[in-house]
């Protein structure tokens, strides 16, 4: 098994980032809403995307929410994620509606790209984000937004390891923590401590997806270090 170590993303490994994510989502089994959204694959107007949109909605904070856990001898990067210390939730339905104006500019704002999805795009969004800020009713938290290894490095212990360090995180901040899951991920999560509590309410085929793109909606209480 690679020896791994977890470091910060910084902005020339973009790329590589991006690729290990797109790797683990786009395959049909992985039931993801992104290639959905991107049906042509990860062309170069869609990596230009995908760049521009992770810095801003990090807004400047990249390397302190964003992880890459590398292989020790060759320096690959083979797994990812991104997390999000959200203090101040929207309260309401217009602080929802606000939040999402801003995460939809900065997910699909600037020159659209050609093939994309955006009406299912748009809708998946809106659900998720409305499904987050209704779960957690105000209260700060942690929130995981990717976790992705790529499908040469499953088994090998890095998803594991980067989702340690966000929680680790959370329990020193006594905060709970929150994510929408996949199926595929859902397991680990559950190893992890967190509970499932219902489904964002989507379809993709409604969209003209390939597929249903389910993801479960997943908490995990504070803890303190002497309960783990």
């Amino acid at each position: 098994m690679a020896s791994l170590k977890i470091e910060p993303l910084q902005y020339e490994e973009l790329d590589d980032y991006i690729r290990v994510y797109w790797a683990a989502f786009e395959p049909l089994e992985a039931d993801m809403v992104m290639p959905m959204v991107y049906p042509n694959g990860l062309q170069p107007d869609v990596m230009d995307l995908m760049k521009t949109r992770i810095v801003r909605e990090t807004e400047g904070k990249l390397a302190e929410l964003c992880f890459c856990a590398k292989d020790v001898q060759t320096g690959e990067v083979v797994a990812v994620s991104r997390w999000a210390l959200n203090e101040h939730p929207p309260l309401n339905r217009d602080g929802i509606d606000a939040e999402y104006r801003k995460v939809q500019e900065a997910r699909y704002g600037g020159t659209p790209v050609a093939g994309a999805n955006s009406e299912l795009g748009a809708a998946f969004l809106r659900a998720l984000l409305y499904s987050e800020y209704e779960t957690m009713r105000g209260q700060p938290y942690m929130c995981l937004r990717l976790l992705a290894t790529h499908p040469r490095h499953h088994r090998k212990g890095a998803g594991s390891m980067l989702l340690q360090q966000g929680l680790d995180k959370a329990d020193r901040l006594g905060l709970p923590s929150y994510l929408d899951a996949s199926v595929n991920g859902k397991p680990l999560y559950e190893r992890f401590g967190f509970k499932a509590i219902g489904t964002i309410p989507f379809d993709g085929r409604q969209y003209g997806g390939r597929s249903e793109g389910k993801h479960h909606i997943m908490v995990r209480p504070a803890q303190s270090l002497e309960q783990r």
